[in-house]
């Protein structure tokens, strides 16, 4: 009997250490503090309320807490990363545009270009990955200012991040980016007749999404949505992860970033790709993946498919085999600047070219 207590004794403990644990490290950090991390949940301001509009049961969801954890860890990759990495040298930067002037460091985006350009540059719209819940524009700035380097004008968008406002809002922030894009385009270098809207991962989802909806009013009244008035010449996805409600393991986790309150939500029925396709149709598209992309692969097979069947120009860039096998999740946007990074990048700039 006592070695039995002593066990579940010793488990409790462990529990509550893990629990702890956890809990001192998702602690949210003031703004000012140059230790904060861009993770939702975790950012306070004095000026700002970023949990105003949170759902409080999914804030504290044990499922969301660790991925805070994984997003930590995370983060000291990337920088990791970042730090052996140089960005080109001629790139303009013009850096903290608020697209919604209300204060939040999400609703910002900095715009790149060659400070030597003809004042009409094809365009690329890029938005970050991070599972819904991590990053902001400079998670995707290296990627951003080779992109630029290439002769493009860059607008590189933060959004708000879960648990702090759930996918709809963030579907809605980025319609909110484009519209103000769309309205101050002009402001920049840009060729308004070639514009390609870019996102990794997560980012590929909302750049998925926000394709349709901008083709599509009924599907924007279902999600809150405003209209813009660009005309996109390309859609590139690199890793997108757009089924967000059939995605195995992962789903437990992507299900709770729409709210516990999403069976009520009328636009909780398209959280999955193949509900919104055929709303309206895309431009052209380009997808990257891998077999080393185990978190993205098979949806991003999945939508290219999808896309196809709409009758859409659409190619995929699926490194598979060996060399498949070592290239990760939005190899692209993590290693821009090297071999495999530099090459695969021309090779989808250079498909769009073709044709615009």
């Amino acid at each position: 009997m006592i070695p039995a207590l002593i066990v579940v004794a010793c488990v409790v403990l462990l529990a509550a250490a893990l629990m702890l644990t956890v809990h001192m490290k998702t602690k949210p950090r003031d703004i000012a503090d140059p230790s904060r991390i861009p993770i939702g949940g975790m950012v306070t301001s004095a000026d700002y309320d970023y949990t105003g509009s949170a759902d409080k049961k999914t804030m504290r969801s044990p499922i969301v807490r660790l991925m805070q954890l994984l997003w930590i860890n995370t983060s000291k990759s990337d920088a990791e990363n970042h730090s052996t990495q140089t960005p080109p040298p001629g790139i303009v930067e013009l850096n903290d545009i608020p697209y919604v002037d209300d204060g939040s460091i999400y609703h910002l985006l900095d715009v790149y270009f060659p400070a030597e350009n003809n004042g009409r540059l094809p365009v690329i719209i890029d938005i970050h990955g991070g599972g819904w819940m991590y990053g902001d524009k400079e998670l995707n700035k290296l990627y951003c200012l080779a992109l630029a380097s290439k002769g493009y004008t860059v607008f590189n968008v933060s959004y708000p991040l879960a648990p702090d406002v759930t996918v709809d809002v963030q579907v809605q922030d980025v319609m909110k980016a484009l519209q103000w894009i769309g309205e101050h385009i002009g402001n920049y270098p840009c060729d308004t007749e070639n514009v390609l809207l870019t996102g990794d991962s997560a980012g590929g989802m909302l750049a998925a999404y926000a394709a349709v909806l901008s083709g599509s009013e009924p599907l924007r009244k279902i999600f809150g949505a405003v209209p813009n008035d660009l005309r996109f010449s390309g859609l590139l996805l690199t890793s997108p992860v757009p089924s967000m409600n059939e995605g195995g393991y992962m789903s437990l986790y992507m299900k709770r970033l729409w709210g516990s309150d999403r069976k009520e939500k009328e636009c909780f029925r398209y959280a999955n790709f193949k509900e919104i396709v055929s709303f309206a149709k895309l431009p052209r598209t380009y997808l990257i993946t891998s077999a080393g992309d185990f978190l993205g692969h098979d949806q991003t097979v999945d939508a290219y498919e999808r896309i196809k069947n709409t009758g859409v120009e659409c190619y995929l860039k699926d490194f598979g085999g060996k060399e498949g096998k070592k290239l990760p999740h939005v190899f692209t946007v993590l290693n821009p600047y090297n071999e495999i990074g530099k090459s695969t990048i021309d090779e989808a700039l250079a498909w769009f070219k073709k044709e615009n």
